[in-house]
């Protein structure tokens, strides 16, 4: 057997997700799924804002995880957060407010 050993809570857990294309940051890694019937358990899938990546679309995997994003929108709710609860936090509007 060879490749690389990641261990998910160092290699995976909280990292950013970037889109290998742009360096756009797409979000966090909050969970991972496993294939717990394989021989050995395998990551199936990244979990980011309740979102599954399956694990064919990781690139690289270093400082950030590297995915190809093919078309998922994984900050689709980041202005409805802005609005309705960032935004009535005092001072994190306008700093003259």
């Amino acid at each position: 057997m060879s490749g690389r050993v990641l261990h998910a809570q160092l290699h995976l857990l909280d990292r950013q997700l970037l889109d290998l294309h742009t360096g756009r940051m797409l979000g966090k890694i909050d969970d991972v799924e496993l294939d717990l019937d394989a021989e050995v358990p395998v990551v199936t899938a990244l979990i980011s804002g309740g979102r599954s990546i399956p694990a064919n679309q990781v690139v690289e995997i270093e400082s950030a995880v590297k995915i190809l994003n093919q078309d998922l929108d994984l900050d689709r709710h980041d202005e409805w957060v802005e609005q309705h609860l960032i935004g009535r936090i005092p001072g994190a509007g306008d700093a003259t407010e």
